[in-house]
């Protein structure tokens, strides 16, 4: 009994390449290029409750102050650069939520557990 072998010809190969090649261009399309357009707020959550929507399009920082807000273990400072945020400083045990670093893509979270602080791109 003969093993099995594949007989490609240079049509198998040309193919093969062209459909690598449209694959590729398809994957980088929808993640470069579809991105939403519209304007980009950062919304922030303490406790599940939205408290602030900050826009990308304006660089700022904004302090969250722990006497307005009891829950939290100490003041949280949110910066917002070129389109993208990150926390700037926090108080938390391991400092987690400045660790995490810039985010600028929608619905990427930056999620403070500590401080029930959460902060969410959205469109």
């Amino acid at each position: 009994m003969r093993p099995f072998s594949l007989h490609k010809t240079s049509f198998d190969v040309y193919a093969f390449a062209i459909l690598i090649i449209f694959t590729s261009l398809i994957v980088v399309w929808t993640n470069v290029y579809n991105r939403p357009l519209g304007a980009l707020y950062a919304n922030v959550y303490i406790e599940t409750e939205q408290v602030e929507s900050l826009s990308l399009s304006v660089d700022q920082e904004v302090t969250f102050f722990q006497e307005d807000y009891p829950v939290l273990l100490g003041d949280i400072t949110l910066e917002i650069m070129s389109r993208r945020v990150r926390i700037k400083e926090e108080v938390s045990p391991l400092h987690y939520c400045s660790l995490q670093g810039w985010i600028d893509q929608p619905g990427l979270p930056i999620v403070c557990a500590p401080n029930q602080f959460l902060v969410v791109i959205e469109a």
